[in-house]
Order: C-alpha cells, then sequence, then structure tokens
C-alpha cells in the first residue's frame, strides 16, 4: 500500500485544494489513500471560511464519499464554542474518520492545553491517532505536542511539519527523545524532507516511526512531479523493506487502513 498521511482539502479558504485536485495526485502517484482534514475549519488564517466543527467535517466525509482515494481526518477546533470532545466521539464511532487533525496555529489553541486533554481520551479509547500540524508558532511546537503525548502514551501523535523544511530538525529531535525516554507515543511525517533526509530521519527515530506524508497539495501545479520524483527516489535510497514501511505499511498499521475501507 501506498498512503499519504498529511493532506488537506478546502474549498473556501485561501491556498488550499479542492478535493478534486488532492484526488488527481492520489491516482497519478497511484496512491490508495491520501488523508485529508478540511481547512475551512481554520479560524485565525486570514480568509479562512471558518466553517463550524460539524459543517467542517460533513463536507470533508462527502468529499471522501466522492474520491474514494481521501480518506477523512476528523478536523478538531478546540476551544471553539462549536468543539466539544462528546461531538468528536459520536463521529469518531459512526463515520469512518480514520483519526484526528489538530492545527494549533490554524485554530488558535496551544498543543500542550489541557482542555485537549478530553479530545485525547476519546482517542485512546476508539484506537484512533491523532496528527498534529507543526509550524513556527509557539502553540504549535514539537515539545508542546511531547507534552500532550506523555499525558496520552496510549494514543499515536503524528507530528507533520507545514509550510516548509525549517521545522524538521526540531521535531525529529522530539520524536527521537520520546523514543529514548519511551515517554510518548510519537511518529513524524516526511513532508517537506528529501530522500537524504528522510533516510537520516529513519537513522534517528528508527524505521517504524516514520510515514509518508506530503503536505498536499502544498506545492500547487509542481506537487505531483516533486512527488512522483521522491517517492522513486525513495525507493531506490532505502531498499524494498524500509520504503514499504515508510510509504505505507505504517500508516496501514497506526491508522488500520487496509486496501478499500478507512475502517
Amino acid at each position: 500500500m501506498l498512503i499519504d498521511v498529511h493532506g488537506h482539502i478546502g474549498q473556501n479558504t485561501p491556498d488550499t485544494e479542492p478535493a478534486s485536485r488532492v484526488s488527481t495526485y492520489a491516482g497519478v502517484c497511484n496512491l490508495d489513500y491520501v488523508l485529508v482534514s478540511n481547512r475551512d475549519g481554520a479560524y485565525t488564517k486570514d480568509g479562512a471560511a471558518n466553517l463550524d466543527e460539524t459543517a467542517a467535517n460533513v463536507a470533508c466525509l462527502e468529499a471522501c464519499r466522492a474520491y474514494t482515494r481521501l480518506a477523512p481526518l476528523y478536523w478538531v477546533r478546540a476551544g471553539r464554542l462549536d468543539s466539544n470532545a462528546n461531538a468528536m466521539a459520536g463521529a469518531l464511532a459512526t463515520e469512518p474518520f480514520a483519526g484526528a487533525l489538530f492545527s494549533p496555529a490554524d485554530v488558535g489553541f496551544d498543543a500542550a492545553d489541557p482542555e485537549l486533554d478530553a479530545y485525547l481520551e476519546v482517542l485512546a479509547r476508539g484506537g484512533r491517532p491523532a496528527l498534529f500540524c507543526i509550524r513556527d508558532d509557539d502553540r504549535a511546537v514539537p515539545t508542546k505536542v511531547h507534552q500532550l503525548g506523555q499525558r496520552h502514551r496510549r494514543v499515536p501523535l503524528i507530528l507533520c511539519p507545514c509550510g516548509g523544511p525549517s521545522l524538521r530538525a526540531a521535531v525529529v529531535d522530539v520524536v527521537g527523545a520520546a523514543q529514548r525516554k519511551q515517554d510518548a507515543t510519537l511518529y513524524l511525517d516526511t513532508s517537506h524532507a528529501g530522500p537524504a533526509e528522510v533516510a537520516a530521519t529513519i537513522d534517528a527515530v528508527g524505521v517504524d516511526r516514520v510515514l509518508y506524508g506530503s503536505d498536499a497539495c502544498h506545492h500547487g501545479d509542481a506537487h505531483i512531479p516533486r512527488q512522483i520524483a521522491l517517492l522513486d527516489e525513495l525507493r531506490q535510497t532505502l531498499g524494498p523493506e524500509s520504503f514499504a514501511q515508510v510509504a505505507g505499511g505504517n500508516a496501514a498499521r497506526v491508522f488500520r487502513l487496509r486496501t478499500g475501507t478507512v475502517r
């Protein structure tokens, strides 16, 4: 299986691709799934649609039903009046969400805030992971996700550098520290990393902690050719066993994905 764990869709938020374009990327690159969240639920981003949590996630489900290579992630608007952990619990129990996406900088909450504990407890009960968009913003730094992970060691937390490569070293350091201390279940994706950086990341944290993710479709028209080239180079650089784990095997295990279903 080939799985991209880090994609976003939206209809009304600037710099976010519609589901059809992300699906085209998945098809051209022969990906079984791209995991997507609906950035129309963003709050702080200039020009964001600011859909309430229910509307944003219903729209994501509808898009994923229309484009079957897309798998939905539940967009969490922690701290907003329209968000609560009980609603997320109901959605995860009745709909095919593969996990939840937390983007502190886009919504305006802190990744280490105790308010998130209720959401993480829901994920623990349902055996679902959480993805965190890591940005150059004090609310969204990797050390704060680590603090949250220390309180919820049963929940896999995938750290996804968003918007560029500058935060990758900090993310690798935090995931490596969690591995050494065995105090949180942290993973990271490959967004904005080249083949040599992916190989170095595997050396630092272990092949079982690295998941292919592209921040689809961050690079616009260049995204598809960039990812085709990256996947080809990773096949050569990592070797067949490590490539299979990073490009899909780890994600299939963490998100409980298999061909033809997201349950």
